[in-house]
């Protein structure tokens, strides 16, 4: 038995039954122990798409997956998809190969010791839970079972294992089913002392004599999935229900109560809401600058802020003011606020959210061009969610305009409609790779993957994965021939948009084609429900090229200076 065989084993005891990978000569014998104990190898086209899809399988099934890639290069390509699982608080697993120890101790004062050799943990370690490089068999016995109680422990996010060729191949005996089950991981549960009690009671009592409460729901409310504990304090509270960007999906967007996502190019709606609410509760959210704004100091002017949140970190080095701050799971949160509310608050200011509503129903976001005859991007998400009806499925985006065209005009709900998205790192490519990890983690369900013409082309190799699994996953791309959230700020604020106003964009429908997937392009509106019609109700992997406007861009937008009361609301025509 060697030591990769021990490892395979960990995995197995993890529940672990496929990893992600692309190859290399440094993991390797990690990839052959995996094969021998029947886990499956699933062989991406690079470390990015391998790595994302791995993040999308975590998100969906919340158990840590695991990367393995080789050293060097095999490291240095894998890094963006760490990085977005250390920001978005994704739990994975990621083990890199490297050269033999005996080279890693010796000539330490040189540039590189070995081929392909680079500093991994020094690389990795600022955007991980915890990274380590095995030097021991004992190493591997601490730090292999340890990485997957952490990197689900409290707030979640990856590890990083650094796995030295020669330790792979270490023979041990087989009398080494060394204990699997990692100790002295940081606890994943927070008790609930006297102290929180009493603020859970306090915030209680602020909650029902609010006269304009808002519930906010982060990407911690939607990981936490409570969801009708949400829906029972929204109400008992008569509450409005906002989102961050990325806790889309925790609150169905279609109840009455919602009234859209907050921050940079969230909801005029939203964002009126927590600007003029009295009580705003917080839960699960990291109320960083793309929710709040940049006007700190005016986030809830007129009202009082109740923050719970599990990072004890982000409640010390708030940006915003909080009145009471409480670091406790989400979901024991609010078991314990349903035990002391009672069933009604105090009566709400009804001419207050009925003119929020009002605000939601007149439809600010992303406006059609009136002077144009080129497809609405607004239009064409209307049709698609029109066309998708309840279906359950999963939505996968990359990084750009699209992305926040998806969020605002699709619809979202807890455990049949997830949004998948780059938040916090914000990687163009995330889109296609993630899409196919989404199918494969949820076996008969489709995934519509909207993505822009640029952030497409990132990660577009993964073309050839999805037509080798032949999974159900519809490919939305959005052609605008700009890179279209870096162009709107550029122009915004220089009134010009070098490199990024004018893309060239290849041909998709023949690109999709040649990998041998179903491939059509829409260019006028006449054509829209027919072909959105025939993208979506045909079998297999299917690829819908729109020729949207190249002037369309995100707005209403969030701009610095603004409060949350402000929005940008789009270029003049």
């Amino acid at each position: 038995m060697l030591v990769a065989d021990y490892v395979a084993g960990v995995f197995l005891q993890n529940s672990v039954e496929r990893v992600f990978m692309y190859p290399g000569g440094t993991i390797a014998p990690l990839v052959n122990a995996c094969l021998a104990a029947g886990i499956k190898v699933e062989c991406f086209k690079s470390e990015q798409g391998a790595g994302y899809a791995a993040l999308a399988y975590a998100r969906i099934s919340g158990k840590p997956q695991v990367v393995l890639v080789t050293s060097g290069p095999g490291v240095t390509n894998v890094l963006s998809c760490l990085a977005d699982a250390y920001y978005d608080s994704t739990p994975l697993v990621l083990i890199t190969g490297q050269i033999g120890t005996g080279d890693l101790k010796s000539r330490p004062a040189v540039r590189q010791r070995g081929f392909q050799e680079t500093p991994t943990v020094e690389l990795t370690k600022p955007i991980s839970k915890r990274s380590n490089c095995l030097m021991s068999t004992e190493d591997a016995f601490r730090e292999v079972p340890l990485a997957f109680t952490e990197a689900v422990a409290q707030r979640r996010g990856p590890v990083v294992i650094d796995f030295p060729m020669d330790i792979q191949r270490t023979e041990i005996g087989s009398s080494a089913s060394v204990n699997c089950v990692a100790d002295g991981a940081s606890n994943a549960m927070l008790a609930i002392d006297a102290g929180a009690s009493q603020l859970i009671m306090d915030v209680g009592k602020a909650a029902q004599q609010a006269r304009r409460p808002v519930l906010l729901l982060g990407h911690g409310a939607l990981d936490a999935a409570a969801y009708k504990q949400y829906a029972a304090i929204a109400a008992r509270l008569d509450a409005l229900v906002v989102t961050s960007f990325l806790g889309l999906g925790a609150f169905d967007t279609q109840d009455p109560r919602f009234v859209g996502y907050v921050g940079h190019t969230g909801h005029f709606a939203a964002n009126k809401a927590v600007f003029e609410c009295d009580f705003l509760l917080v839960l699960g959210s990291r109320l960083d600058i793309r929710q709040t704004g940049s006007v700190v100091n005016q986030f809830v002017p007129d009202g009082k802020v109740a923050w719970v949140n599990l990072d004890v970190a982000e409640l010390d080095n708030a940006r915003v003011h909080a009145d009471w701050k409480i670091q406790l799971d989400v979901g024991d949160f609010c078991d314990r606020l349903l035990e002391v509310l009672p069933d009604a608050g105090q009566a709400v200011d009804t001419p207050w959210h009925a003119d929020i509503l009002r605000v939601l129903r007149e439809g600010f976001e992303d406006r059609p061009n009136p002077d144009s005859t080129d497809l609405s991007p607004r239009d064409v998400l209307q049709c698609i969610k029109k066309t998708i009806g309840d279906t359950e499925l999963t939505v996968t985006t990359g990084v750009g305009c699209h992305q926040h065209w998806a969020a605002r005009h699709l619809a979202f709900h807890p455990t049949d409609r997830r949004l998948l998205t780059s938040g916090g790192h914000g990687t163009m490519g995330y889109d296609l790779p993630s899409a196919i990890g989404a199918a494969m983690a949820q076996a008969g369900r489709r995934v519509l993957c909207v993505v822009g013409d640029g952030s497409f082309l990132m990660n577009i190799q993964e073309l050839a994965s999805l037509a080798e699994r032949n999974l159900d996953v519809k490919i939305l791309v959005m052609n605008n021939r700009r890179l279209g959230i870096v162009s709107q700020f550029q122009l915004i604020t220089w009134g010009s948009d070098p490199a990024t106003g004018d893309f060239k964009t290849p041909d998709f429908v023949a690109i999709a084609r040649g990998f041998g997937i179903a491939a059509d392009r829409l260019e006028s509106l006449p054509e829209l429900s027919q072909k959105i019609e025939k993208f979506w109700s045909q079998p297999g992997p299917s690829l819908l090229e729109v020729m949207t406007d190249a002037g369309a861009d995100v707005s209403p937008m969030l701009l610095a200076g603004q409060t949350m009361g402000e929005m940008w609301m789009g270029r003049p025509s």
